[in-house]
């Protein structure tokens, strides 16, 4: 299941406790955007609207797993990503409800205005702290089995990651505010990780590897950080996607000045 499902097709006592969650639903608008929850809507109550999400444990683990991430990174990013309003679990079937952010996807392009908010997001999201208490998963947790045991220490860190900044997960608000969400990869690691997964994404949406490899650079933590460090990384998200992403270890190079 992949945030395909009507609210129709949602078992009656799932769309019973969604009511008792956010309100009696008055109209539906799912949500085209990359989810990987059961249902993902925007929904409207007496109230006023909210934004759900619900995964079924056994049919969706991953997503599952994920709202459990979201729910403990929602303690720790404060106004900066929409705030969840109520949360729970009915007969395997796992319910979020958050704040809705009006705002439209920022373009994500090194060339567009908007990536000022990126650069900004990055800073912001790695002054967070958590601490071990938050209960959020380690970078080094979720790439453990295709990390070496004596290189896993050059991923440790102590900072919040979002780990999959994309145009889809940062909303400029019409008072030019940016609201991040979909936190469900986050993780604790070093900062300058950040910057890595946000140069793979910008190399997904088709971006030139050296424009890619040049912005990066501007990063003081990434220009400090060694780079057997930063191939330790890349060689964990290569061996996370079975070999395949192999330009990861091109990413992750000193740039070449031209």
């Amino acid at each position: 299941m992949s945030g395909r499902l009507c609210w129709v097709e949602l078992p009656s006592h799932v769309r019973g406790f969604v009511d008792s969650l956010a309100g009696p639903v008055r109209s539906v608008a799912r949500s085209g955007g990359p989810h990987g929850s059961s249902f993902v809507a925007t929904v409207t109550t007496p109230t006023g609207r909210v934004f759900v999400k619900v995964a079924e444990e056994a049919g969706a683990p991953l997503a599952a797993r994920a709202q459990t991430s979201e729910i403990a990174a929602s303690a720790v990013t404060g106004v900066l990503s929409p705030q969840l309003l109520r949360h729970g679990t009915v007969d395997g079937w796992r319910v979020l409800v958050f704040e809705h952010v009006e705002g439209r996807p920022l373009r994500f392009r090194l060339d567009s205005p908007d990536f000022v908010q990126v650069v900004g997001a990055i800073d912001r999201i790695g002054r967070i702290q958590p601490g071990r208490s938050a209960g959020l998963p380690t970078l080094v947790g979720r790439l453990r089995e295709h990390l070496p045991p004596d290189r896993a220490s050059a991923l440790c860190g102590n900072r919040l990651l979002h780990t999959d900044l994309i145009s889809g997960h940062m909303l400029i608000r019409p008072d030019g505010r940016l609201s991040v969400v979909d936190w469900g990869r986050v993780a604790i690691g070093p900062r300058w990780a950040e910057i890595a997964f946000v140069g793979a994404n910008l190399l997904r949406a088709n971006h030139d590897l050296h424009e890619v490899r040049r912005w990066m650079w501007r990063f003081p933590e990434w220009r400090r950080t060694p780079h057997a460090a930063r191939r330790t990384l890349a060689e964990a998200m290569i061996g996370r996607h079975g070999g395949r992403a192999v330009w990861w270890t091109d990413l992750v190079d000193t740039p070449i000045a031209r």
